[in-house]
C-alpha cells in the first residue's frame, strides 16, 4: 500500500464508503484507474464493491470485474471497507454497513463537498465525519440523543472555529419541518459551542425556501437575522473547486 493508498482508505471509512464516480474525483485518475484500485481492494480482501439498485437503468454500464456477463444495472457501484478494515482506521467498532439507494446520493453530496473544500485531508480535527461524530456524541446509554450534523469543517481563516455543515437535497414539506430541521442543526451547533451552521443546499428553489425559514425562525428568536447561519449553493461550491464541469 502507497501512503496515498492508506489514506484514501481512511477517507472512505470515515465516509462510511464512496460512489465509483466519487472515488475517481477522489484519487484524480480515469474510471479505469479507479476500477483497477477497487479490484485490487477486494481482491485482497480490505474492501467491499456492491451495486447499489435505483430502480433504473440510467446511465450506468456494466462492469466486468464487478457485473455478472449480461447483467443490466440499475444503479451504481459502490466500494466501502471491510468491517475490520474501517475498525482500524476509526479505531472503534463500526458495525456493518452496506450502501443503500435512499441515502447514497446525500452521502455522495457530502463527500464531494469535503472533498471540494478539505481534499483527502483525514485528520478529525479539520472534518470530522458523520460517521465519527455519531460515536463522539454517543450518550452513557449508547444511543445518539442529539441532531447529528453531516459534518464539522475548522474554518479556513480562524483555527479556533469550528462551523457545523449541513447538505440538503430536497425540500422538506410538512408544516415547519424545514424551520424545525434549520433550528435543530443551530442548537446543536450552540451545544457544541461551534460557530454556527454552514448551509449546502442544491437548487436555487430550496435555497430559497431555507432563507424563508432562516427568516422566519430569526423572528421568532427576536433577532434580525441568524448571526451563526451562512447558506451557501452546493453545486456553485462544487463547480468552484473544480468538482463539477
Amino acid at each position: 500500500m502507497q501512503p496515498w493508498e492508506t489514506r484514501l482508505e481512511e477517507f472512505i471509512a470515515q465516509q462510511y464508503g464512496l460512489s465509483f464516480d466519487t472515488l475517481t474525483k477522489a484519487i484524480g485518475k480515469g474510471p479505469r484507474a479507479a476500477s483497477k484500485l477497487a479490484q485490487r481492494l477486494k481482491k485482497t480482501g480490505r474492501a467491499e464493491v456492491a451495486r447499489v439498485d435505483c430502480g433504473s437503468p440510467g446511465p450506468w454500464r456494466n462492469s466486468a470485474n464487478f457485473d455478472d456477463p449480461g447483467e443490466v444495472p440499475h444503479g451504481p457501484l459502490w466500494i466501502f471497507s471491510e468491517r475490520p478494515i474501517a475498525w482500524g482506521y476509526l479505531e472503534f467498532d463500526p458495525g456493518e454497513w452496506r450502501p443503500k439507494a435512499s441515502t447514497t446520493a446525500h452521502l455522495t453530496a457530502v463527500t464531494e463537498l469535503r472533498l471540494a473544500l478539505t481534499g483527502l485531508d483525514t485528520d478529525p480535527r479539520v472534518w470530522t465525519s458523520e460517521r465519527l461524530l455519531r460515536r463522539r456524541l454517543k450518550s452513557e446509554t449508547g444511543r445518539v440523543e442529539v441532531h447529528i450534523h453531516d459534518a464539522w469543517v475548522r474554518d479556513f481563516t480562524d483555527a479556533d472555529k469550528v462551523w457545523a455543515v449541513e447538505v440538503e437535497l430536497s425540500r422538506k414539506f410538512g408544516e415547519g419541518r424545514l424551520a424545525r430541521a434549520l433550528s435543530a442543526a443551530l442548537d446543536a451547533a450552540d451545544r457544541s459551542e461551534l460557530a454556527g451552521v454552514l448551509y449546502f443546499v442544491r437548487g436555487a428553489g430550496l435555497r430559497r425556501a431555507v432563507e424563508v425559514a432562516a427568516t422566519r425562525l430569526a423572528h421568532q428568536r427576536d433577532v434580525d437575522h441568524l448571526p451563526n447561519l451562512e447558506i451557501h449553493d452546493l453545486d456553485i461550491t462544487l463547480a468552484q473547486k473544480g468538482m463539477r464541469s
